[in-house]
């Protein structure tokens, strides 16, 4: 194993891992894992090739990342990852997540806080498997990666994402629950996600950014976040079948202090969702351009949106309770659809029919 300094690169391959994608290669994969995290900060290189996971005997994770470590492929035309645990392996009770990192549960920091996952193609959609990154983590850096995400209503894993990067936080710890400091940038993510499943899911960050990601189907869902920045986002929800929820290119729900920017989405305009505890507040969006006819940005209840120098099919404002603050000075639109008998109020740029 070459050594620089004291950090260590771990090439799969010299653990057995096969490139030609002839024979599964999850246990040699996790072996370089284990070296490279047996001194934190080192390199775990997956050089140009096709390695399948196709091993029944492990359950919901193929890789634990526990030490701060960088995973790095050779590119995302160049390097293939292939869950199989899926609709191929009939000894497959439930599909896998391939990249698990966490943290300390107790103290939210530590363990695999600062690792990074870049250069690659991770495909959990030929076989219809599960998840392929779940990030618990603080710092980390998630770019240059292809992700093809399964349907979410499949046998093996009915709760199935592409990338998520989350907190498991609900609305009575969202204040004490979180992570903080996570990249996700350069990303494509192709998925079928049904159900209220996005392809890329943040739920109870701060402070962390997407910075360029390409969607096609759910898109991306910001549950419970604040100061979030998400910019240079390309959207296209997917056709929705008869058996799924409604496509949706970005979903906010109960955060503050989100920031939106150059934006382009087709189909859905996106949705500032209603929710049961905690009421979106301090929204920015700029710059977005919807296409496609006969489409809204829906804007449930919520205070203080402000909507810049955007280019707009329509605009719904469709509260359970309240909208207080809208402000659209500076964007076009074509429609203007209100709910009659709720609370709609401070409204600038547009109003009510």
């Amino acid at each position: 194993m070459p050594r620089t300094g004291s950090r260590l690169v771990a090439n799969v391959v010299s653990y057995g891992a096969d490139p030609t994608g002839s024979r599964d290669s999850t246990p040699a994969i996790a072996r370089a894992i284990t070296a490279a995290e047996s001194r934190p900060g080192s390199e775990v290189y997956f050089p140009a090739g096709r390695y399948v996971l196709d091993d029944p005997s492990r359950r919901q994770v193929d890789f634990t990342i526990d030490r701060p470590i960088h995973v790095v492929g050779a590119g995302p035309t160049r390097t293939l990852v292939v869950n199989e645990l899926g609709a191929r392996n009939p000894a497959a009770t439930v599909s896998t997540t391939i990249f698990e990192i966490v943290t300390n549960p107790v103290t939210q920091s530590g363990e695999g806080d600062g690792t990074t996952i870049s250069g690659m193609t991770l495909d959990a959609a030929t076989y219809d498997a599960g998840t392929s990154i779940m990030d618990f983590a603080n710092r980390t850096t998630l770019s240059d990666l292809v992700v093809k995400a399964p349907r979410s209503t499949n046998t093996y894993n009915p709760n199935a994402f592409g990338i998520r990067v989350i907190a498991v936080c609900n609305p009575t710890n969202r204040y004490r629950v979180f992570r903080s400091g996570n990249v996700v940038s350069n990303v494509v993510i192709t998925g079928q996600g049904a159900g209220g499943q996005t392809e890329l899911d943040l739920s109870c960050q701060r402070g962390s950014t997407v910075d360029g990601a390409t969607i096609y189907g759910n898109g991306v869902d910001v549950f419970y976040c604040s100061h979030d920045i998400l910019e240079n986002l390309a959207l296209t929800g997917s056709p929705t079948p008869a058996w799924s929820a409604p496509s949706y290119t970005w979903v906010i729900t109960g955060s503050y202090h989100i920031t939106l920017s150059n934006i382009r989405t087709s189909g859905s305009g996106g949705v500032i969702a209603p929710d049961v505890v905690d009421v979106t507040r301090d929204v920015t969006i700029a710059n977005e351009t919807m296409a496609g006819t006969g489409s809204y940005l829906d804007i449930g209840d919520s205070r203080s949106t402000v909507i810049t120098s955007s280019h707009l099919e329509g605009i719904r404002l469709a509260p359970v309770r309240s909208i207080v603050g809208v402000d659209v000075a500076g964007s076009s639109f074509t429609n203007v659809f209100c709910k009659s008998g709720k609370v709609i109020e401070d409204l600038v740029g547009l109003r009510c029919p």
